[in-house]
């Protein structure tokens, strides 16, 4: 029975009216405490929004600021309310990389000379419906600091592995020179100086190879992503692998630089040849992902041990005599040019299978040019 019903029928007599006035005022109570948590939560969520150091910027369809949290008064609003005032307007004197960064149709990372030292900064953009309004929030973190902890991390990690990779080859490589040069001495042992030799330039030889994929990396251009249909990309790979199985391929297109994904591919068929299976049971797949695509190639070669699978995407780490250990680590770092990711993982029965996921393209929601876009803010 609804309470209302039991108002009327206490009215008409048929109910005991202190009972009634006892459940008014437990619901009376009970809605009191809810109020009471919600307002909690509340406060508790503005109060977590407001300490945060990323700057937020919540911006109506037309630009229109809705809410600003502490960080983003003090960043762009000299600490006070910006609120009811157009975001955009307001950027005309920014800096150009922040204008440049909030009209990209991604994530961005800019970096800006301030008071005579670079200055790196991360903008998000996230949209979404409020109350059947188009809103868009925008955060800024400033990751100067991050930035140059990383770069010295890395720095570090790389100077390590050039070391290591420079005395692998360079230590044997001298030895063996010394022993050529006390080979040259003694003629009864010029029949072992052709070996020395050769194994000082097969050394040198791995050194310029490691060194040429350094290279690599360092000058991977941007890719130069278009629609890419899928029959006419699987046929370039049918003509380079024709012992390779192929899959059908996907519906609609792909959204990727073809060049740069056919390489990525190129190296890890490559990869799977020298798995030890037969090549015509190494696999290429292309199938629909969740937001993309997802391309696999799989061989039922050997496999990989635990140790060398968690080592296998390390820069320079190979279990090949003749490998630079620099063909996982490029791919990976084509794919992730492509916002992807790139796994390694084994077959149910045997072999490997190293995969990767690309984004599909996504279209632009007809008012997101307009708020993003200043030349269009009028």
């Amino acid at each position: 029975m609804s309470l209302l019903h039991r108002i009327w029928t206490a009215v008409r007599g048929g109910e005991d009216p202190e009972a009634l006035r006892e459940e008014i005022r437990r619901l009376e109570v009970a809605h009191a405490s809810d109020v009471e948590a919600l307002s909690q939560r509340d406060r508790l969520l503005r109060m977590m929004v407001e300490s945060s150091p990323t700057a937020m910027v919540l911006v109506g369809e037309t630009g229109v600021i809705v809410f600003t949290n502490e960080a983003a008064r003090e960043l762009f609003f000299e600490g006070r309310d910006a609120r009811g005032e157009n975001f955009l307007k307001m950027l005309a004197g920014a800096a150009e990389p922040l204008r440049r960064a909030l009209a990209s149709d991604t994530d961005e990372i800019f970096t800006f000379d301030h008071e005579g030292g670079p200055e790196t900064y991360h903008v998000g953009k996230r949209h979404f419906t409020f109350e059947d309004e188009p809103h868009t929030l925008i955060t800024v973190r400033h990751m100067t600091h991050e930035v140059s902890r990383q770069e010295i991390l890395v720095l570090k990690r790389t100077l390590r592995i050039i070391g290591h990779e420079l005395a692998n080859s360079m230590a044997p490589a001298s030895s063996l020179l010394r022993s050529a040069r006390q080979m040259l001495a003694r003629p009864e042992l010029h029949g072992s100086l052709e070996k020395a030799l050769q194994t000082v330039e097969e050394r040198l030889a791995h050194l310029q190879g490691f060194l040429a994929g350094l290279a690599r990396l360092g000058q991977l251009p941007r890719p130069k992503k278009r629609d890419v249909a899928w029959p006419e990309f699987l046929d370039g790979l049918r003509a380079l692998f024709p012992d390779a199985v192929i899959a059908p391929p996907p519906g609609g297109t792909g959204w990727f630089d073809p060049a740069q994904i056919q390489q990525v591919l190129i190296n890890l068929v490559k990869n799977a040849h020298e798995a030890g299976g037969p090549r015509d049971t190494v696999v290429i797949e292309v199938e629909a992902a969740e937001g993309g695509v997802r391309l696999a190639v799989l061989d039922r070669g050997a496999g990989m041990s635990d140790d060398v699978m968690a080592k296998a995407l390390v820069p320079a780490f190979t279990t090949k005599a003749d490998g630079s250990g620099m063909g996982l680590t490029l791919c990976r770092e084509i794919v992730e040019a492509h916002d992807g990711r790139l796994r390694i993982g084994r077959r149910a029965d045997r072999g490997t299978v190293v995969s990767f996921w690309l984004p599909s393209r996504t279209p632009e929601p007809p008012h997101v040019r307009a708020r993003l876009t200043l030349s269009g803010v009028r």
